[in-house]
Order: structure tokens, then sequence, then C-alpha cells
């Protein structure tokens, strides 16, 4: 049975989780290597080779000590004299030390946390500086379940147990030259509290969980009304980048159930789960999925396809589904259906070739 559950999670998620063994091997989140065995910074982000990834994300990783809702800047060169270029958060934010000087200094990369109002202004960008060494420590994480979020697939990955589980749409941080801040802040984290709702603006965002100082993953957010909640502003835009930093997660269950709610219900007492975040570096690819990969729709008049025969997104009345394949999809019959937003199906050819043009080249 587990066999066959991620053979499903495989064929549900084929376009965004088969990024090819050449992609892999020529890109990591970090730029410089220190040899330690498994670490985050220099794994290579190719989510098919499970086995790496869970040894990576049970990994113990390096922080500088003190409050989580605070940044320690990292220096240009190894004195506090010197430029400051860019910003840590301390406790649940990773650092890549890649030399440890015999001056009481420590030479490291990570991804700058500068957020709004920050006297270094240095979002998200990859730095290579110095920490006085007796600022950090190893710190051990949860290892019953781990998260993977990708930017440029706009994925989240579920592990549990060295098990890939799931795959969930999310949307990261939206930044322009007017709201450089907005960028999701790629790196190693861990989970550590849980916030619960909150506003943002004139949205609700619930399941809120805390994972760098004003950074947090949580549901897609809605708008209250009289009636209820409305998501038909920000859920149609989940699997591409629209939030002011923050993680969204999708609400509607994959077909194994999974949504934020469960992740908030899962996750309870897992506070120090690890949670690492991919840069969508220039040069990332996205195969083109095979022919032959079986997908479904409600011939009774459904408007998307689907990667699983049983979904959420079709109520119990209109199983069974009909089957085609992948090759088929832009022929007459199904060149009008769109991707179910519960199971994630994979993108069409010519969406994934939008995406492999703007991210060509090195």
């Amino acid at each position: 049975m587990r066999v066959k559950r991620f053979l499903l999670i495989v064929l549900c998620s084929c376009v965004l989780l088969a990024l090819n063994a050449a992609l892999g091997e020529c890109c990591t989140p970090g730029r410089e290597s220190c040899g330690k065995e498994n670490c985050f910074w220099e794994t290579s982000m190719d989510i098919t080779d499970e086995e790496t990834i869970w040894n990576m994300l049970v990994q113990p990783m390096t922080v500088v000590r003190g409050d989580p809702r605070s940044q320690v800047p990292v220096y240009e060169k190894p004195d506090k004299e010197s430029k400051r270029i860019g910003e840590v958060t301390s406790d649940s934010q990773g650092i890549h030390v890649i030399e440890t000087l015999d001056d009481g200094w420590a030479k490291i990369e990570c991804y700058s946390s500068s957020f709004k109002g920050s006297k270094v202004e240095v979002y998200n960008q990859l730095v290579t500086g110095y920490l006085p060494s007796d600022l950090l420590e190893e710190r051990k994480v949860k290892t019953a379940y781990g998260l993977v979020v990708d930017k440029f697939t706009q994925r989240l990955y579920l592990f549990h147990e060295g098990k890939l589980l799931d795959t969930l749409l999310v949307s990261t941080g939206l930044a322009d030259e007017e709201h450089p801040w907005n960028e999701t802040r790629s790196g190693e984290y861990v989970l550590n509290s849980r916030s619960g709702a909150f506003p943002s603006e004139k949205l609700i965002c619930n399941y809120g969980i805390r994972y760098n100082d004003g950074d947090l993953i949580h549901e897609v957010p809605h708008i209250p009304t009289s009636s209820g909640k409305n998501y038909t502003t920000t859920e149609p835009k989940l699997g591409s980048r629209a939030s002011h930093g923050c993680i969204r997660v999708q609400r509607k269950r994959t077909p194994q159930g999974i949504n934020m709610r469960w992740l908030w219900d899962a996750l309870r007492g897992q506070m120090g789960t690890r949670i690492v975040i991919w840069e969508d570096w220039q040069g990332r690819q996205l195969p083109i999925p095979d022919d032959g990969i079986v997908l479904y729709y409600n011939a009774d008049g459904g408007q998307n396809y689907h990667c699983a025969a049983k979904c959420y997104g079709v109520r119990d009345e209109y199983l069974p589904m009909s089957q085609f394949t992948y090759g088929d999809l832009e022929e007459p019959l199904y060149s009008q259906l769109g991707a179910c937003p519960y199971c994630n199906p994979p993108l069409r050819i010519t969406e994934i070739q939008t995406i492999n043009e703007a991210y060509a080249g090195d």
C-alpha cells in the first residue's frame, strides 16, 4: 500500500516533482562548500531523491543564539566595524558555516533575513560574510516531519518518517522594486510557534505557524463576509507568487485529505520541525511529463482534469471518472479543461515551456 501511495503522489505531481538528475546536480541552495555530510546548503534541489532530502531534513543545524524575533548582522569582514552585508534571524534560521577562524570569527553564508524597516536593506540575497563564532550553536530538529517549499514550482512537499507524503500548492512572496521585502526568504529554518489566525490588511490568515520572525506558513487567506469566507481573490493565485512574504498553503484537500488545517493539527507538538525553502535559481528547468501518464475527468460536464481517480474536487455521484493520457491533453475534447486545484495534476506542456523559457540560462 505504501508503494501504491507513493506512486500516486508522483503521478499527481509528476511535472513538479521530477526535476531530473542533471538539474539536481547543478543546483544547490548555497554556493560554497564545507564538506559536511547531508548539509542543506550542499544538497541538490532534487525532490525525487527522497532518501537524500530526508537525511538533510533531520540533521542538526547551526543557528545564532538569541530571541527568535530578532536579527543579528552579518559582517563583510571579521570585524564589527566593517560593513553589514546581511542579517540572520536568531534561533530559528540556519546558517552555513564554511570555516571557523582562529580569531573568534566564523565565515558563513545565508539568505539575508532583512525585513521591512530594517537598517540593513538586504532582502533575501545569498550573502557570504562573518559572524562571531561564540554566537553560534548547534540545535537538533524534530524528526517526525520535514517540509520543503520550492519557490520555483510553488509547491510544499511534506515528508513524514523518511517518505514523501504529499504535495500542496502554495504562494510565496511577490516582490517588486517598491516592495522588495515581500520576497520570501530562502534557506533553512525550524517551525517555532503556533500563532493561529491573524489579519493581513483586509484578509484573514488561518492556522499560522511562525518559522522566521515575521514569516509564517498559513492557510490561503480569505475575506470575511456576512455569509462566510471569500477566497476568490487569493485561492486562484495558488501555484504562483502572491503573498507579502509568508507562505500561503492550500485549504482544499488533496486526495489524501491533506491541507493547511491538516498540517496545523499534525504539527501540534512538533515545533522544531525543519522547513527549507529553495530559491528559484535562474537555469532551473521543469521536465516534460511522459505522454502515457493517466489523467481523469468527469465526462458529465466536468471542467477540470485530475491526476487521481478519486478526488475531493469531484462528488461521488460523478465517479468513476473517464480516463485519458497526458499526451491527449491538447486534443479538442480535453483542451479546455483546467488543472484541478485539489489534486494538483501536471501542468500543460505550453505552461511548462513558458516557465522554462523564463528561467533559461545560467
